[in-house]
């Protein structure tokens, strides 16, 4: 049972940056699964929200709209069933440079502040990403920061 899972994983996903056409990236889904977390992490949602999530992804991959499609739609079909943080934050961890994972964490903060409030939900969660990231509690008031900035909270 568990060989043939893992079989399935290595058939129809890619552990590293680049996929073929068709493949789903784990890297992406990852970064997609934390982004869709923090949309609903206050437990409401909004449009401006789910707009962000695909700002957020552009911004950070090379992807065209249909992956980014299929990607949010993908992981928020699996936010379902979520029960760690871990597995999504391991693969992004482990794949990215540090500037790379303060920017899921900058992208993270500007989902959450999509809708000009921060809900204690929101602030406990991101901070929970960043510190499965491992980054300095600095670099994770740094990217709120730039971010407020950006916005012009």
């Amino acid at each position: 049972m568990l060989s043939t899972v893992k079989l399935f994983i290595q058939e129809y996903f890619v552990t590293t940056k680049e996929a073929k056409d068709g493949e789903i990236n784990t890297l992406h889904l990852a970064a997609a699964m934390l982004f869709v977390e923090a949309m609903y992490a206050d437990h409401k949602t909004s449009v401006q929200e789910e707009n962000a999530i695909r700002l957020a992804m552009a911004k950070c991959f090379n992807l065209s709209e249909d992956e980014i499609e299929q990607l949010v739609s993908l992981a928020k079909e699996k936010a379902k069933d979520v029960t760690s943080l871990h597995e999504y934050t391991s693969t992004i961890h482990r794949d990215l440079s540090l500037e790379e994972k303060i920017r899921i964490v900058e992208q993270i903060w500007f989902i959450i502040l999509a809708d000009d409030e921060i809900d204690k939900h929101e602030e406990h969660l991101v901070r929970r990403i960043a510190d499965l990231l491992y980054l300095r509690h600095s670099e994770f008031i740094q990217a709120k920061h730039r971010i407020l900035k950006q916005l012009q909270l």
